[in-house]
């Protein structure tokens, strides 16, 4: 019986274990990954895959930047 092998790595973020207000979409979307990762980890078992997910913490690049200014700026 051949065996094959590999490993899945979904990038997402803390955000979609933790939702913070004014984030819904997003953290939506990052919920849906972390789902999608822990399906497809049960389903690639018998193949020898493996599935991982890699969550990095927050940063407050310039999404989050954008963010504050559209709520507390008078800028448009």
């Amino acid at each position: 019986m051949l065996l094959n092998s590999g490993r899945v790595v979904n990038v997402t973020s803390v955000k979609g274990l933790f939702v913070s207000p004014f984030t819904a979409a997003y953290a939506m979307t990052k919920f849906a990954v972390e789902a999608f990762s822990d399906a497809l980890r049960v389903e690639m078992n018998k193949f020898g895959v493996t599935v991982s997910v890699v969550e990095p913490g927050h940063f407050g690049g310039a999404t989050e930047s954008l963010n504050v200014c559209l709520l507390h700026c008078d800028v448009y």
